[in-house]
């Protein structure tokens, strides 16, 4: 096999909370400022910790905006949540064929492994890394670092996908492979100005990058 662990990221990747992250944000910023804010200014902080685009539109509220935020989005997580064609046949395929897996998210641990529960997926993760597990997020490299430590892999041996440029960019700087996901919210012009090793235009593309028999 070309690769001996694969690294995700989780949303807008593996899962799709697009419109739970948008209607999050929406109902937040409408009862707290008496404006949603549109999808553009929320894809700009895909793949970033959710402090960071709360103090950027809310600066002196973060707190009171957090608040507001998490209880709408657990509430309801599991009915806006969907799924990716294909995605959790190819990750038993590649569990199946030996290969290690981790989870690499800026959400909270428990949310990522409540959304991997929803596609009966979270059995073939060995590792989840949340955001409050690493001081220094994505795009720094700590929390893919801290994956490998887990997995107890080489950065050589994996490769890592992602939706957003924060994903490539923190797989990069820790030596890891990277590959884009075509399947992005994000300006894909964002994506490929990472210069990613692979481009995936389907999950199942996976399985030929890691030379595994579909």
């Amino acid at each position: 096999m070309k690769f001996k662990g694969v690294l995700f990221d989780l949303d807008g990747t593996l899962i799709d909370t697009s419109n739970l992250i948008i209607r999050s944000f929406q109902h937040t910023f409408n009862l707290h400022y008496g404006r949603p804010l549109t999808p553009e200014e929320i894809y700009a902080f895909f793949g970033k910790p959710l402090k960071a685009a709360l103090e950027h539109y809310g600066p002196g509220k973060v707190e009171e905006l957090t608040q507001t935020y998490r209880e709408f989005n657990l509430a309801h997580h599991d009915q806006l949540t969907t799924g990716f064609s294909g995605v959790p046949e190819t990750i038993k395929a590649l569990y199946n064929a030996g290969i290690l897996m981790a989870i690499v998210t800026s959400k909270t641990k428990s949310t990522a492994i409540r959304g991997l529960k929803l596609f009966d997926m979270d059995k073939y993760f060995s590792v989840v890394i949340g955001h409050e597990e690493c001081q220094k997020h994505k795009p720094e490299p700590e929390p893919v670092l801290l994956a490998l430590e887990r997995l107890n892999l080489a950065p050589a041996d994996c490769l890592m996908l992602g939706d957003s440029p924060f994903d490539l960019i923190s797989a990069r700087e820790a030596g890891v492979k990277t590959a884009a996901v075509r399947w992005t919210e994000i300006a894909w012009d964002s994506l490929l100005a990472e210069k990613p090793d692979y481009i995936l235009h389907t999950i199942e593309d996976l399985l030929t990058i890691c030379e595994i028999e579909k």
